[in-house]
């Protein structure tokens, strides 16, 4: 395929069977269905706004070179500088918001353009692993910060046969919008939209029609799995952290009594100097009681009593 501006084929070629845009995809469907128009801003050297096929008037922004063709239309300029005179359907900003300084900004300008905004970040990149990347690691609480509240829905998505070692396969998709997600219903546009594709598309038959279905199904049961894996990777999180202030805890309680003991340990040597003084006093105190002296003035001693 030939596209007009913004795409090199062999970037966008080498990222096309991705798990992620599947999730993508399936994501739009379940939540823009109905939509008229939709925004992707940061698009870069992707194409994937061209699979909304049933959205007539797609938008990109890009602050350089965004991806156009006679489908799509593309506007060039800072989006914080964005001023539409509508909000959109839809917006969708993939894989944007970690290259962003103004994240923060950035982000509740997203959620001034449209009702419905789908966003996704790497998850839990390691520091360092792409020089781009300005904000890695990112996980759900740092996203949740900069757009200061809670996704509607969000899901981690992991690329198979990708190095985990090197900490950068997976993603993270958020879905916002303002009424409350009805996920029966988002189900079901998923499953109308495909059907509808294949009717129109006379090259599949229903043994295709059954195994997309199926598929749809499978990415469901998978999302799942993914949410349990998110909530349990959370916990741990969370156990992780009390164990540090547990430790850190500790570690100051341990600090205290070893000053205690400290205080104790000199209290004590002062404690046995001064029964050593006190000792040697009674010593002084009987020699000079035993001492001719003492007793050979014992009369005057008697005498000056009786005087008082």
């Amino acid at each position: 395929m030939n596209y007009k501006v913004g795409v090199n084929e062999t970037y966008w070629n080498r990222r096309t069977n991705m798990m992620y845009y599947q999730y993508i995809d399936f994501l739009v469907r379940a939540f823009a269905i109905n939509a008229k128009n939709i925004l992707d801003v940061g698009t870069a050297n992707t194409a994937y706004i061209e699979n909304f096929d049933w959205i007539s008037d797609k938008y990109t922004l890009d602050i350089s070179k965004p991806y156009s063709s006679p489908n799509v239309t593309s506007i060039e300029m800072d989006f914080l500088e964005f001023n539409p005179e509508n909000r959109f359907d839809f917006v969708t900003c993939l894989q944007v918001l970690e290259h962003i300084p103004k994240v923060d900004e950035f982000a509740k300008k997203l959620l001034e353009v449209s009702d419905r905004l789908l966003i996704s970040v790497p998850y839990n990149w390691i520091e360092g692993s792409e020089d781009e990347h300005i904000h890695d690691p990112v996980d759900l609480d740092k996203v949740n910060k900069w757009f200061g509240r809670e996704p509607s829905y969000y899901i981690i998505v992991e690329e198979p046969l990708r190095d985990t070692k090197k900490g950068k396969h997976r993603r993270l998709i958020c879905y916002y919008q303002d009424e409350p997600v009805n996920y029966k219903k988002a189900l079901q546009n998923v499953k109308e939209g495909y059907a509808k594709e294949i009717k129109m598309n006379s090259e599949y038959d229903n043994s295709n029609q059954n195994l997309l279905l199926n598929t749809i199904d499978l990415l469901r049961k998978e999302q799942e799995m993914n949410h349990e894996i998110l909530e349990t990777e959370f916990a741990i999180r969370d156990i992780e952290t009390r164990l540090k202030e547990l430790r850190n805890e500790n570690k100051s309680k341990r600090q205290k009594i070893k000053a205690l003991e400290d205080q104790i340990k000199k209290q004590s040597e002062k404690i046995v100097l001064f029964r050593n003084k006190q000792k040697y006093c009674k010593r002084q105190y009987t020699k000079i009681q035993n001492s001719r002296a003492w007793k050979v003035t014992d009369p005057i001693r008697r005498i000056k009593k009786l005087v008082k």
